[in-house]
Order: structure tokens, then C-alpha cells, then sequence
């Protein structure tokens, strides 16, 4: 847990150093030059890459909806690390005691004498697999909140003009002697 604050801590140090400016001539002819502003735009990679090593970064980075992505995101892989390593625990203990069973014909731990040798593998075999569920759906939902964030950051710049229009109206055209009938669609940037 002290690693993942130390990470966060470090992300967030060299994110505030980035916005600084190292050359001093490029402040010379930013003053000399008209004072036109400058337009920084939102990076995907860098979107990404913080998500990558921090679950739930990206999302902050983009600005978006990150004030409850972020915590069912934390939630989800919580609970999903803590059940991997709940039923990781239960099958090394039954794996112990049908070790245990096979080696020596009973167990000295009374809670699991009273299961017989089938049951002692079956059990072990369900946190078996239960284990691996809950880690490959830890996979999955990292998976998608690196998707998140890097489809959310393709979309920041993205342009939702009022001008930006689409009209679709039935037509009617005389060609000759016929009528023939259309679509008419005018499409307006």
C-alpha cells in the first residue's frame, strides 16, 4: 500500500514539472510575439500510460465523469483483489488438508475431519476455481478502464458544434414525362 502512494506521489511531482518551462528563449519570443494563445492538446497516450500504472488515473487526466468512475473502478478491483486472495487462502488450507488426508489417513484440525476425502478435493478444486475467476475478472476490468480512459481522451478535443447538421427530406424529381422519387439530404459543417 506504501508503494501505491509512493507511485501516485511520484506521477503527480513529475506531472507538475512538466508545465514548466526550461528555455528561457522560448520565453523571450513568446514575449516578443503577439499574444496569441497557445493551444495545448489533450494527449491519449499520456491518458493511457497513467492509467496503465494507476487504475482510475486516466480517468482524472481526462477530466470526464472521473468523479464516479473513479471509485467504482477502486471498488471493483478491490473486491475483486481482496475474493482472489480470500479463496487463495481457503484453498491452500484445503489443499493442506486433503495433503494431509492422502499422506497420513485423517487430519489433526477438527474442522477438517468431518469432510471426507472427495469432499476435502472438491471443496479445494471450487476455491481453485474461484480464485482464478476472480483474477481473471481483475484482469478484465483493468482492461476496460485502460479502454475507458484512452477512448474518453481521444474524445476531449472532439468538436460538438450546434452548427454541425444533418436534413433528410423525401423528394420528388420530374424527368421527363416521370417522376421519380429520392432523398434529399443536405449535410451542413
Amino acid at each position: 500500500m506504501r508503494h501505491l502512494f509512493i507511485a501516485v506521489f511520484i506521477l503527480f511531482v513529475f506531472e507538475l514539472h512538466s508545465q514548466v518551462v526550461r528555455d528561457s528563449s522560448s520565453i523571450s519570443n513568446r514575449k516578443s510575439s503577439t499574444l496569441a494563445p497557445t493551444v495545448v492538446k489533450h494527449s491519449p497516450k499520456k491518458a493511457t500510460l497513467l492509467s496503465l500504472f494507476v487504475p482510475g488515473a486516466g480517468q482524472i487526466y481526462n477530466k470526464k465523469n472521473f468523479w464516479w468512475k473513479v471509485p467504482v473502478i477502486w471498488g471493483i478491483g478491490g473486491t475483486l483483489l481482496y475474493s482472489g486472495m480470500f479463496y487463495q487462502n481457503e484453498y491452500d488450507n484445503f489443499r493442506s488438508a486433503y495433503i494431509e488426508r492422502l499422506s497420513t489417513g485423517t487430519n489433526i484440525d477438527a474442522y477438517y475431519r468431518r469432510y471426507q476425502t472427495p469432499t476435502l478435493q472438491v471443496i479445494r478444486d471450487s476455491y481453485r476455481d474461484s480464485r482464478d475467476q476472480s483474477y481473471v475478472w481483475l484482469v478484465v476490468v483493468y482492461a476496460l478502464q485502460v479502454l475507458d480512459a484512452t477512448v474518453e481522451a481521444h474524445f476531449v478535443d472532439f468538436n460538438m458544434n450546434e452548427n454541425v447538421s444533418l436534413k433528410i427530406q423525401p423528394q420528388l424529381n420530374m424527368v421527363g414525362l416521370e417522376y421519380t422519387k429520392g432523398l434529399h439530404v443536405t449535410i451542413k459543417f
